[in-house]
């Protein structure tokens, strides 16, 4: 999949060189894509358990597959005004 890579944001690009969050950000971009990628193989494990008929808990290989019940709960809240700082790379 191809992205376009943005030049810049704006006529007036403002530019911050600071090395330390700049690697901080790159960690933050390699933890993302890993999340990203076990939510997928997770989802897609959950999607073939649910597909065998053998009652649980079972075993498959080193893993242990069971079920927990939770009750439920009501969950109310409110949230206030605020702001939120969004973090991207230029070709997303």
């Amino acid at each position: 999949m191809a992205t376009k890579v943005r030049a810049q944001i704006s006529m007036d690009d403002r530019i911050v060189k600071n090395e330390e969050l700049e690697q901080i950000l790159e960690e933050r971009q390699e933890l993302k894509q890993s999340t990203s990628d076990y939510r997928k193989i997770d989802k897609k494990a959950k999607d073939k358990i649910a597909k065998i008929t053998t009652e649980l808990p079972y075993r498959v290989g080193r893993f242990i597959i069971g079920k927990q019940h939770i009750e439920p709960k009501s969950v109310a809240f409110e949230t206030g005004e605020t702001n939120r700082i969004t973090i991207k790379t230029v070709d997303e």
